[in-house]
């Protein structure tokens, strides 16, 4: 009898020593994965680094954009869905099928009386009321639980996301008081962490605002993008400005700030930064730190110099006022943009709330008129025009063309603007003057073909490659028949040029020849104030341009100043040499005015272009005393009465 009985214990435990070395196996071997993971989330967690993105100066080193670290007070999911659960009195279905949750017949506010204190707690802590801190824990919780449930629609079965383990912004900006109350009172804060957060400021509101361009936030497919072109990045030692070993960085999050526009999108990888990430050992008992086990820090942006001038730009965007339209500055020798204002304006500081607002206006304040306002620009042109007819010998100083008012072609009548006419009129009075009908049929002359040639010598219509993005090429059509060519020939038609292109050309009259190439960067330096990148152009293209020939067309700029559209001006106390335009729109008492200039007309130092956008006057009459207002400022040792 004992021996059967023995048998029967001993089969009954064998059978327990295999249902349990079974279990064993599906939990450490079959299920281990899953396992290994809830265990190194619960024990070990991390967090984000940010990253300080790189400061903008001007050429002065004075600052026109910078991070300013601001904190955030984050808050475990658990906490935020206890409360959301007990306070706001929903149920989430997921947590009511937990077995606890069947089993018990208590109500949730019984089973998480602590919740309570905790809360108070919080609010105490932050200073804020319990309904702002429910709130925002309702929106969290609801985005993290609408997340959850796709990410289980699509896997098909129970999964555990990262946002259920992570810390969330709660609070935003909190005050350094609070931040040093909080990190000194761990024990009785828990649950609770500063987050420190950067936040972009631009300390000059809207000044450059077109050149500094701004930030926004990443969305969905934008995101995507990036992280798989910086995800493991490798940090080179162009970045650290040491040869050390090359370390991987995190790349972007979701909802990360990028460059949007101006040089904050142009040089959006040397500004980033990257960021970095903290290893934390966390005691499950009280969720408080015991050790850190690894924290690699975050690496500051790169800074940006700007060749812009501050000072200048204040002076360019107070002549400029609230008239439409953009001017440019520039340094004729090396293509150092000085100041480039575009009106209207916006500030960067406010952009992302006022986004909506500025995006409907019809004025469109985002674009960067002195880039992207492509427009006919009217008898700017005609430099280009009468270089083409004297480089190639159609005309010399001494041809000489009857003005009368108007000329014409076949059965169409081109009128000069002084319908009295200019009469017996050469290329040094065609220019000050600017007599429509001598430039007319110059460009029978000359014809289609030799005027597109020479145009396109000055890359009209092309891009220049400025380092702001978003910038557009305009427009040179094909001179196909010698009536295109007279209209192009005076500044209209189907030609469209930006400020930028048309200051560029002038530029390489000012200079001898040489197609500068227009930019910003003046500078990119590392955190230990290295230089690792200049903005000293490469090669630039330089034309061949007789020395007569352009002392003719110098001589004849300065005559628009002294004698011709710009004499009433009260320019010539500036040395100004320069051209006025009127593009027409085709309405009546609208048009474009453009001023496009250098000075001093025997030395250039600045080369400027004035464009103000649908104006009934004229380019003398509007855009004259605003390069007055312009030049004062760049010549303050001029007295204006001398």
């Amino acid at each position: 009898m004992y021996p059967f009985r023995f048998k029967m214990i001993l089969i009954i435990i064998c059978i327990l020593f295999i249902g349990l070395v079974v279990r064993l196996y599906q939990l450490q071997i079959q299920e281990c994965d899953n396992y290994r993971g809830i265990s190194k989330n619960r024990r070990i967690s991390s967090y984000p680094l940010e990253a300080a993105r790189g400061s903008i100066y001007d050429r002065n080193g004075k600052t026109l954009a910078m991070d300013h670290h601001s904190f955030d007070a984050s808050v475990q999911y658990k906490n935020l869905l206890y409360c959301h659960i007990v306070y706001n009195r929903v149920t989430i279905p997921r947590v009511n099928e937990i077995p606890a949750h069947k089993k018990t017949t208590k109500a949730c506010i019984e089973c998480h009386e602590k919740q309570d204190v905790w809360l108070n707690k919080i609010c105490k802590i932050l200073g804020v009321p319990q309904s702002a801190l429910l709130e925002r824990a309702k929106q969290i919780v609801e985005k993290v639980e609408r997340l959850k449930q796709n990410v289980e629609q699509k896997t098909g079965r129970a999964t555990r996301i990262k946002e259920e383990l992570d810390y969330h912004s709660l609070i935003s900006d909190i005050p350094w008081e609070k931040v040093v109350q909080i990190e000194t009172q761990q024990d009785t804060s828990s649950g609770i962490r500063i987050i420190p957060k950067p936040e972009r400021i631009y300390p000059e509101q809207k000044l450059a605002s077109h050149v500094l361009g701004y930030l926004g936030r990443l969305n969905e497919k934008e995101w995507k993008e990036q992280s798989s072109k910086w995800n493991n990045f490798i940090l080179h030692s162009y970045f650290t400005g040491s040869n050390t070993a090359s370390f991987l960085y995190d790349g972007y999050a979701e909802n990360d700030l990028i460059g949007r526009s101006g040089v904050e999108a142009y040089f959006e990888e040397e500004l980033k930064g990257m960021r970095g990430k903290r290893f934390e050992e966390t005691v499950c008992k009280n969720t408080q730190i015991e050790k850190v086990i690894l924290e690699r820090p975050p690496v500051a942006g790169n800074n940006l110099y700007l060749t812009i001038d501050s000072q200048i730009q204040t002076s360019t965007e107070k002549a400029l006022g609230k008239n439409f339209g953009a001017i440019i500055v520039m340094d004729p020798w090396t293509g150092e943009i000085l100041s480039m204002a575009s009106s209207p304006r916006f500030n960067p500081n406010t952009v992302n709330k006022d986004f909506n607002k500025l995006n409907k206006q019809h004025l469109k304040p985002f674009m960067n008129r002195a880039i992207q306002g492509a427009l006919p620009p009217g008898s700017t042109f005609k430099v280009i025009t009468a270089i083409a007819a004297l480089s190639t010998g159609r005309i010399s100083n001494a041809t000489s063309i009857d003005c009368r008012g108007h000329t014409n072609y076949r059965e169409i009548q081109f009128k000069c603007w002084l319908d009295s006419g200019h009469g017996p009129t050469t290329i040094e009075d065609a220019l000050p003057y600017s007599c429509n009908v001598f430039f007319f049929d110059t460009a029978k002359i000359l014809g289609g073909d030799l005027l597109y040639t020479w145009a396109k010598k000055f890359c009209v219509g092309d891009k220049t490659g400025i380092d702001i993005v978003h910038e557009r090429g305009g427009n040179i059509p094909k001179l196909k028949n010698t009536a295109t060519a007279m209209n192009v020939s005076i500044g209209q038609g189907a030609l469209l040029t930006t400020p930028l292109q048309m200051v560029r050309i002038y530029a390489a009259i000012a200079n001898g020849g040489t197609l500068v190439q227009p930019h910003v960067m003046l500078k990119i330096t590392n955190g230990d104030g290295e230089t690792i990148r200049t903005g000293v152009p490469g090669n630039v293209p330089k034309l061949s341009l007789q020395p007569a020939m352009l002392y003719t067309i110098r001589t004849a700029l300065h005559g628009v100043i002294t004698r011709g559209t710009a004499k009433h001006t009260g320019l010539d106390i500036y040395k100004v040499a320069g051209k006025t335009g009127t593009a027409e729109t085709g309405r009546a008492k609208d048009n474009h005015a453009w001023f496009i200039g250098y000075a001093p007309y025997d030395n250039p130092k600045y080369c400027f272009a004035i464009l103000i956008e649908h104006t009934p006057g004229h380019g003398a009459e509007i855009a004259g005393p605003i390069a007055k207002e312009l030049l004062a400022d760049l010549f303050p040792e001029i007295e204006p009465s001398s």
